[in-house]
């Protein structure tokens, strides 16, 4: 189609009725949506760098189609060829758009959408809670249809201990990180003693939760799972409360559900799984 008829085009779309035009898909660029093909076969490349062949196996075409996107992003600085062995990366432009993104981020409205759906498809109360000067620190209380009585509430601090969030904290936080808050807590309540803490974290790190049942309010249980970002750093811990009388709170398919929020708030973040990331 020439620019003439594509101008036509638009003219005679622009005569017809609202209705006619929201009834159709939106027009767009077919040579720009190809491109991004080729932009994602090369992201999916281990380590972001690849020699032409991986690239348009990726894509789906052929390697002259391929080798024609990958010139028009290296001029506008999307992609960078590697002069020692002809291997494609990202470019600065690229660098920049990946950026910009994320410093659009949200970790507490992006994780908090996640919550909302866990807390209404489990019936009970979700919380978010992240590291703070004091440790666990509530910033989200979502209520999921059944009312439960305690004092908790937005702001409060969780022990690091004896709280189920608190123990993820740990699990996945260097002792530096909460080496203060720890001594600190065992001066002024009960502690678990330190090989017990141990095995309880080892196991927490292995199945990637933690639960806890009466420990912080007599009644109530609790399960929570972290949240990472992009650099595997653990930014938020999602978590729900439920009876200790609810013989089914802590069943699989619970436990199950609240890990699926947590892996997409973190996909959300950026985290990939490790056997998804490339070699670097």
């Amino acid at each position: 189609m020439t620019e003439l008829e594509d101008d036509h085009s638009d003219m005679s779309a622009s005569s017809k009725s609202p209705r006619d035009v929201a009834q159709k898909p939106r027009k767009s660029i077919q040579s720009v949506e190809t491109g991004v093909r080729v932009l994602e076969a090369l992201i999916s490349c281990p380590g972001g760098c690849a020699p032409l062949r991986d690239i348009a196996a990726g894509a789906e075409m052929s390697r002259s189609q391929a080798h024609r996107y990958l010139q028009a992003y290296i001029n506008t600085g999307l992609v960078q060829q590697e002069p020692a062995d002809g291997r494609y990366s990202l470019g600065p432009t690229a660098l920049k758009v990946g950026l910009s993104a994320l410093s659009r981020l949200d970790v507490i409205r992006i994780t908090t959408a996640y919550l909302r759906q866990l807390a209404d498809d489990l019936g009970t109360t979700g919380l978010l809670s992240i590291w703070g000067d004091y440790g666990p620190t509530i910033i989200r209380w979502l209520d999921g249809g059944v009312p439960i009585a305690t004092s908790l509430h937005v702001g409060s601090v969780l022990p690091i201990q004896h709280s189920s969030a608190g123990l993820v904290f740990m699990a996945f936080q260097p002792l530096p990180a909460y080496k203060r808050l720890l001594e600190r807590e065992r001066a002024a309540r009960t502690s678990i003693d330190e090989i017990e803490l141990q095995a309880m974290l080892t196991e927490i790190r292995r199945q990637g939760y933690a639960k806890v049942d009466g420990q912080v309010v007599p009644g109530l249980a609790a399960i929570s799972v972290p949240v990472f970002d992009m650099q595997e750093k653990l930014i938020a811990v999602i978590g729900v409360l439920g009876r200790m009388t609810d013989e089914k709170f802590f069943c699989q398919s619970n436990i199950d559900k609240v890990q699926a929020a947590a892996l997409k708030a973190s996909n959300a973040m950026g985290w990939q799984p490790e056997e998804m990331r490339g070699d670097s």
